[in-house]
């Protein structure tokens, strides 16, 4: 039979403490392009220019201010057929970044870019404006976690949790894995009830190791 692993630096207790805080989007990061695909430089240069500016007026129209463009980017652009590579032309394009605060309008807002000469949506991407307020509260009910934990381990054990000697943080990222479209997540200590929520919902961690000294017997 095999020998049980002895710990090698005996000195109290050690666990981990997570936790979840939900919440839902208050702002979105839209990002899109203008390309234009011509078989000489200066047709595809010009051509983009053109559709640039009545993007530009569409957004000027739509009263968005928090808006960022790059500058033009020219490529060549080439498609296989039969294993072989053909020259297509050249392909000029600007991208662009909005910022929305205000969620209902995003339908509108991308119907109109796209009509304005937009033809390429890379990513709608929300996010919250709370996220440091969040983050803390996260991290907060991480080492109330950890601590309870620790606490119910002492009981058992017949011990008094002492103070804190380590604490160090996890990267709740980290806690995911899987292959392919599957995943696992490692359980986290969220005591809140469970409920349905928007899938849509951003997910804000917060994850810690802590490591408490032992304060003697308990009742001693």
């Amino acid at each position: 039979m095999a020998a049980v692993q002895a710990v090698r630096n005996p000195f109290g207790i050690t666990v981990f403490g997570s936790s979840i805080v939900r919440t839902s989007p208050d702002v979105v990061t839209l990002s899109f392009a203008v390309s234009r695909l011509a078989p000489k430089p200066a047709h595809a240069f010009q051509e983009v220019r053109s559709a640039t500016q009545t993007v530009r007026a569409y957004l000027s129209q739509a009263k968005l201010d928090d808006v960022g463009s790059s500058h033009i980017r020219l490529s060549e652009s080439y498609n296989y057929i039969a294993n072989k590579r053909q020259f297509e032309g050249y392909l000029a394009k600007v991208a662009f970044t909005v910022i929305l605060r205000d969620l209902a309008r995003l339908e509108d807002i991308i119907v109109g870019i796209v009509e304005a000469g937009v033809n390429e949506i890379t990513s709608t991407e929300f996010q919250t404006t709370r996220l440091k307020e969040l983050r803390m509260s996260a991290r907060q009910q991480a080492i109330a976690a950890a601590r309870e934990k620790a606490a119910v381990y002492c009981a058992a054990a017949g011990v008094s949790l002492g103070g804190v000697v380590h604490n160090e943080e996890v990267n709740p990222d980290t806690l995911r894995g899987g292959e392919g479209h599957g995943s696992r997540e490692m359980p986290l200590d969220d005591d809140s009830p469970i409920q349905a929520f928007d899938p849509g919902s951003i997910v804000v961690g917060g994850a810690v190791l802590v490591s408490f000294s032992l304060a003697g017997a308990a009742g001693d």
